[in-house]
């Protein structure tokens, strides 16, 4: 009996680890999202926080990469908007809206950061004086020439959040962030200077945003 009881040791050490490891490997609620779990399924965009000006390029953005992947199911804004309105639907409630409008997945987002500074200043050359050169000799005949530089810094951050429209847990929220800088340049060496309008500039940004973000997480 004693040498029975001295082999079931190792077998519940096994069990309870097995146990123990299955239960650390489940995804956490705020876990950066898979993807491809949503492949083929309707997803609903409920809500975007921002800045109006920016709500506009990032919705637009947004919604043009979904339906570029063509792995989701984009449920159409005025039927999201339909189940909103909804009167036995909670306005404030996402997953709520997303499941009135027949969706799988309520996704939203919160724009961090949407901005672009233009910074102006000067920059040199080394150029060849020829007058400068007769009146101080060959040798003395290099100058400095100044001209106006600017640049653009642009930066675009979403905070992306996908849960499963039907559960009325935290259990499969899921969040990761999109983002995307760029600085551009320009000077007046050959003539006058010329940046991108901003706005089209973060129209670029927020496109290379999502574009890396559905690459990063698929």
């Amino acid at each position: 009996m004693i040498r029975a009881s001295l082999r079931l040791i190792p077998l519940l050490c096994v069990s309870a680890t097995l146990i123990v490891s299955g239960c650390a490997s489940a995804p956490k609620p705020g876990s950066p999202p898979v993807l491809s779990d949503y492949e083929g399924k309707k997803v609903a965009l409920i809500d975007i926080d921002g800045e109006a000006s920016g709500r506009a390029v990032v919705e637009v953005a947004l919604i043009n990469e979904l339906i570029k992947r063509g792995t989701f199911i984009l449920v159409p804004k005025n039927e999201v908007d339909q189940a909103r309105n909804a009167p036995d639907v909670d306005p404030t409630d996402w997953r709520a809206i997303a499941e009135r409008a027949g969706s799988d997945i309520a996704l939203r987002a919160r724009i961090a950061r949407f901005d672009a500074e233009t910074k102006e200043g000067y920059s040199a050359e080394e150029v060849y004086d020829s007058q400068l050169a007769k009146e101080r000799g060959k040798k003395e005949g290099k100058t400095n020439r100044l001209f106006k530089v600017k640049s653009m810094k642009g930066v675009v951050e979403v905070e992306l959040e996908f849960a499963d429209a039907r559960s009325k847990t935290d259990a499969s929220f899921r969040k990761g962030t999109a983002a995307h800088e760029e600085t551009v340049s320009a000077d007046a060496k050959s003539g006058s200077i010329h940046l991108p309008p901003k706005l089209r500039f973060l129209e670029g940004l927020a496109r290379q945003a999502f574009r890396k973000f559905f690459e990063q997480y698929e």
